[in-house]
């Protein structure tokens, strides 16, 4: 044990030993002529000139070299099998940890579920599997590039690990995807009090050579019960209730109900369906006219989107949007809608706006500015003929990317309007965030505001506002001739609903333009009703 201590290197202790063994023939001789005397030493040392003496001396020369040969082989060896060792572990490592935060990854995770399920034989457990991803992670990898995105993954991997307690163990999916699983959790009160304080702790901005950049994200929770078997289905049920925490504003916590499957099985098979539809051209676009109140004349056409789901299943717009926003599908969704609208007013003789309605999702993207130029150089129509109707929330989030988008486009001489009623008041008022071209008034919403004492009083005062600003307004929802009459009443320019006309089919567009005059203000509600 000393000689391992002091020369660890086996090679060097086998010749040491060899060598060891070597010299005990001479110290023999020198210690027999000190007990034996000279005489007898003498006779010592003819035997070891003697061929039997040589051999005597050869011999542990021999073993020495044979003893430090077999010391190098299994040095070799050892250092070997500690190389193969040392690969293996690397490779495990690399095999169970994620290359850029060091957690753990799905194949760990999926092996540590199983364990999980096989212990519970079968019985609900007290298991919980917390997933939650990070909101706007690709916008930062977009304009940020992908080290700043790299950056923020291992910074927020690091206040999973701080934040962790006993018992619980991290991973990273990919992406921007975490999860937590928290064997031995406590009840449904105490997971969500932790995960606000998980929420409050590695949601935080984080620091950048490019900046501080803002994180926010949702956490969706599912607990180990007796009809779960793998991960997948754990993990199902985890991403179900985190769909349903993201549709709360903010950072929120949703643990998973069954209610909740069946729900989610709908919004997958409408997901689909609108996939296949965009591909087989199951949506078209209506047109729903828009009037100049003192004359009667037609100034332009707003864009509906509409779904032929099935022969007896048509849904409008706002059917459907929210979940073409929320699966993403808004961005092809959107630009084939702004394309063929644009495409159909480059066929008309007559110089009408064509308003089309706009995502925030849409606008987020910092390619939406080149794709709606290159739309109108396509389609050969004049930018000053297409207004965007961008939704109030636009700038909520990716602020500086929509702002520029829109002030791009309006230099290029495209219209922005707004078509909310407390955005449609900030636009009139020049307190919005982007610049205001139009806005549109809903006289519904008015008339639950105001009541029916106040209407004209309330039309009045934002009509008046608008004119101080020189902000045109559209009054919508104008649906019966007392609406009609009440719009006319206040001064109101320009008016939409379904007393002027129904929507317009694209078959009844081409008709529409193709039976007036050279000169769209000869267009009537009289005309426009035959067509309606």
């Amino acid at each position: 044990m000393m000689l391992n201590s002091y020369v660890p290197n086996a090679f060097r202790r086998y010749a040491i030993a060899g060598l060891a063994i070597a010299l005990l023939t001479p110290l023999a001789a020198a210690a027999y002529e000190v007990l034996f005397g000279a005489g007898m030493a003498h006779a010592g040392y003819e035997f070891l000139t003697s061929p039997f003496g040589l051999a005597a001396i050869v011999a542990p020369l021999g073993i020495t070299a044979l003893v430090a040969g077999l010391g190098y082989r299994h040095d070799r060896l050892a250092r070997q099998i500690r190389s193969e060792r040392a690969a293996t572990e690397q490779l495990r490592k690399a095999a169970y940890h994620d290359s850029l935060t060091g957690l753990r990854n799905r194949l760990a995770l999926n092996e540590d579920v199983a364990r999980v399920i096989r212990s519970r034989n079968g019985q609900p457990g007290s298991t919980a599997l917390l997933l939650f991803d990070l909101d706007r992670f690709k916008y930062i990898n977009d304009t940020m590039g992908h080290a700043a995105g790299d950056l923020v993954l291992k910074v927020l991997a690091d206040r999973l690990l701080a934040y962790c307690m006993p018992g619980q163990q991290v991973y990273r999916l990919g992406g921007d995807e975490f999860v937590l699983l928290w064997e031995s959790a406590p009840g449904k009160e105490t997971i969500a009090s932790f995960c606000d304080g998980l929420a409050a702790y590695v949601f935080r901005p984080v620091e950048s050579p490019m900046g501080v950049i803002e994180t926010a994200g949702s956490i969706g929770s599912a607990l180990t019960e007796a009809d779960v078997s793998t991960l997948s289905e754990l993990l199902k049920r985890a991403d179900i209730a985190l769909y349903q925490a993201k549709k709360r504003s903010g950072t929120s916590h949703s643990f998973f109900t069954h209610d909740m499957d069946g729900i989610h099985r709908q919004r997958q098979e409408m997901e689909a369906d609108m996939r296949d539809g965009i591909v087989t051209g199951a949506f078209h676009l209506d047109y729903l006219p828009e009037i100049k109140a003192s004359t009667l004349s037609v100034s332009g056409f707003s864009v509906r989107l509409r779904w032929n789901r099935s022969e007896d299943d048509v849904l409008a717009q706002e059917d459907f949007m929210p979940i073409a926003e929320d699966s993403g599908l808004i961005l092809p969704l959107g630009k084939w809608m702004l394309e063929k609208a644009l495409t159909d007013a480059g066929g008309w003789r007559q110089e009408a706006a064509v308003t089309v309605p706009v995502s925030a999702i849409q606008l987020r993207d910092p390619s939406f500015a080149d794709m709606v130029i290159a739309a109108l150089g396509k389609a050969g129509v004049e930018p000053g003929r297409l207004v965007l109707d961008v939704e109030p929330n636009a700038t909520k989030h990716e602020g500086g990317v929509v702002v520029a988008s829109l002030e791009r486009l309006r230099d290029h001489g495209v219209r922005i309007a707004v078509s909310e009623l407390a955005a449609s008041i900030a636009g009139l008022s020049m307190a919005r965030a982007f610049p205001v071209d139009s806005v549109c008034l809903d006289l519904p919403r008015i008339k639950l505001l105001a009541g029916a004492q106040r209407l004209d009083q309330m039309l009045t005062l934002f009509l008046q506002l608008a004119s101080t600003v020189g902000t045109p307004v559209t009054l919508t929802g104008v649906d019966s001739e007392d609406d009609f009459k009440c719009a006319c009443s206040v001064g109101a320019e320009q008016v939409r609903g379904a007393y002027v006309s129904t929507r317009l089919c694209g078959l009844q567009m081409s008709r529409f333009v193709s039976s007036v005059d050279e000169e769209m203000p000869s267009a009537s509600v009289s005309s426009l009703r035959n067509f309606g």
